[in-house]
């Protein structure tokens, strides 16, 4: 059985302690999976907007601008028409918008989460906080390892964090068989702008509407370049929202106010050059990286990443070693289970820290090699 992570001080955690005390080393630092957005492209609100909205609460279940802003980006991005203010709940960012979730489906007894493997380490601590249990499975696991009883929930993550599988038509008739039979479905669409197979398909927000036990969950963080504004949303049947609004006033009373406005500007801007800037990203991997022995993989059809195997014996002390070549890494310890030898490499940053990037990978895999 694969451990449980650990609560304590990641290896992730201590790298970047270890790059923030040598300010004066230029590092190249492949931590976030947030697309950058290109220099001079990225919305910004207005100083009026601000400085109005500290002085206000919000309902709690979201600015109603905003809430109208979502309706609209849920419609162009997958194709619903269905919706409604009443069928969104803003939250604290997509892993409260989980957590609300969870905790609530733990309140009405479930006690089991099935989710594809690898799952993110952040969505393992917070269904582990909610009372509930992971059960993990393969990605053609669903049927054949599927917990037999009444108390378990799906957890399914695409475009997924960190493999870039996508949504396909298997994989959209299991979710859709599971609500049929009455289990909730949390789905992480997190990354839905970023799906660029031919055959896409939209995130299942139709069924969600209509299916009470059925929630999707998505943020500004990923789709939108912005993750310090700390806002995300929960598509939902009406009766569903009605029930997780409590909470989430009991919890947080509302979500920042500034930060809502500044999400409406930014919806209502569009993330066109975000998108274009990772379809180039992924484009340029492939171009630096033709031919090497290791880097050169397939590019997946989703995400905002690549899902690297070095192939190396121990992938912590690896990453350990790169922190020589001013590189420091995200490797699979940030998933559960923790598969041996990945590492996430960016797609959604700038051409010239890319080429550092692959320079600084490749010299640190030629120096491990030669040990």
């Amino acid at each position: 059985m694969t451990a449980a992570p650990s609560r304590g001080v990641s290896a992730l955690q201590r790298r970047l302690s270890h790059a923030e005390e040598r300010p004066g080393r230029d590092w190249t630092v492949l931590v976030e999976n947030v697309p950058e957005w290109p220099e001079g492209t990225a919305p910004l609100p207005s100083a009026d907007v601000v400085r109005a909205a500290a002085l206000t609460y919000q309902p709690s279940q979201g600015l109603v601008e905003l809430r109208a802003a979502l309706v609209n980006r849920e419609q162009l991005v997958n194709g619903e028409s269905g919706l409604t203010v009443e069928h969104f709940l803003v939250t604290n960012g997509a892993m409260h918008a989980i957590g609300l979730v969870l905790r609530t489906l733990a309140a009405r007894g479930f006690r089991t989460v099935l989710a594809e493997e690898p799952v993110f380490r952040g969505v393992y601590d917070a269904v582990t906080d909610a009372g509930l249990s992971l059960h993990t499975v393969g990605p053609d696991g669903w049927d054949e390892d599927w917990p037999q009883d009444d108390l378990t929930a799906l957890y399914v993550n695409l475009p997924a964090n960190p493999t870039g599988r996508v949504l396909t038509p298997d994989a959209l008739r299991r979710v859709e068989r599971a609500a049929s039979q009455g289990v909730p479905i949390v789905f992480d669409a997190v990354y839905d702008a970023f799906s660029f197979a031919p055959d896409r398909l939209p995130s299942p927000v139709a069924l969600a509407v209509a299916s009470p036990d059925v929630f999707v969950v998505n943020s500004m963080s990923k789709n939108y370049g912005r993750p310090g504004d700390r806002v995300g949303w929960i598509v939902a049947h009406e009766a569903s929202v009605a029930q997780i609004v409590p909470r989430l006033e009991w919890e947080t009373v509302s979500i920042n106010s500034v930060v809502q406005y500044a999400a409406l500007d930014v919806v209502e801007h569009g993330n066109d050059a975000l998108v274009g800037a990772v379809r180039q990203g992924r484009e340029h991997y492939a171009q630096l990286v033709a031919g090497h022995p290791v880097l050169d993989v397939p590019i997946p059809p989703g995400g905002t990443q690549l899902w690297l195997p070095l192939g190396v014996d121990d992938v912590e002390a690896f990453a350990d070693h790169a922190l020589d070549m001013g590189l420091v890494l995200t490797t699979s310890a940030n998933y559960f289970p923790s598969p041996e030898g990945y590492i996430r490499f960016p797609t959604g940053i700038s051409p010239r820290t890319m080429r550092r990037a692959v320079d600084a990978l490749d010299l640190a895999l030629r120096r491990w090699g030669g040990r």
